[in-house]
């Protein structure tokens, strides 16, 4: 493996659960420093991202099996829900970016999520106000059909180079209500099957994997995606499980806005 191809697997792995871009960040860094064609670059982010799908499968194992086998129905209905969703915005959008990929503006949708968060913060913040505890006469919501629909539209979205998967379907989650340990996990769990769509359109679309990387480099990055994004994965959960809904999402909007503040300068 090259110096570059470490940086850019390290890059995925660390940052896919963050408010951050990773494909906005991996864009950017192979463009700049590495050796892939600008017509292979999306290719190559995309691919990447089976990594951190293979970390959500090993942290889920047991609910991954219960989805597949239907003895979870009511969680494989919404996980079907929010991919039809996600594939009504993403693919018409992946298919322009195919032609016409431009890492623009990377900073600016990082700006873009953590006002969103920001914004989801101050809302939920409100309601703790009169209260020391964190539950009040309106519980945390349960994510139902309305809540996994209209993430996944938002999470098609994210195809955009610089805007956030997990930024704005956490974000979105979080501003209905949704329990933030349930948010981050079923933000996790519905990334499967949105890569898994994206791969099968890559496939169809000819390009099975990019031609400038050896398979052996190609497997050797997703095996450390994969460390990597279990890791983080694991260490944000953590997280939210000792701070409270406002505090989680005010992390997570400092960190977006300081990788958005380059922009600024």
């Amino acid at each position: 493996m090259e110096p570059w191809q470490i940086i850019v697997a390290v890059i995925q792995g660390l940052i896919e659960w963050l408010p951050i871009s990773s494909e906005g960040q991996v864009v950017l860094f192979v463009y700049n420093f590495g050796q892939v064609p600008s017509d292979e670059l999306l290719s190559l982010v995309v691919w990447l991202h089976l990594g951190t799908t293979l970390s959500v499968l090993v942290r889920y194992p047991r609910t991954i099996l219960d989805v597949l086998t239907m003895r979870d129905r009511r969680l494989l209905r919404l996980l079907v829900i929010a991919t039809i969703g996600t594939a009504v915005t993403a693919i018409p959008l992946y298919v322009f970016l195919k032609n016409s990929l431009a890492a623009f503006h990377g900073e600016m949708m990082n700006m873009f999520v953590g006002i969103l968060l920001l914004a989801t913060a101050f809302v939920l913040y409100l309601p703790t106000r009169s209260t020391d505890r964190e539950t009040t006469s309106h519980p945390p919501n349960d994510v139902g059909d309305r809540e996994a629909i209209s993430t996944g539209l938002v999470q098609g979205f994210a195809v955009l180079p610089g805007l956030s998967r997990s930024g704005v379907t956490v974000s979105a989650l979080l501003m209905q209500r949704v329990d933030k340990e349930t948010a981050l996990r079923f933000s996790f769990l519905m990334s499967v099957p949105a890569v898994i769509g994206i791969l099968a359109v890559e496939v169809f679309f000819g390009n099975a994997v990019p031609s400038s990387i050896g398979i052996l480099d190609l497997v050797a990055m997703e095996l450390m995606v994969f460390v990597v994004g279990l890791a983080s994965m694991e260490f944000l959960l953590r997280l939210a499980r000792t701070i409270s809904f406002w505090k989680l999402c005010l992390v997570l909007a400092l960190i977006a806005i300081a990788f958005g503040l380059p922009a600024l300068l």
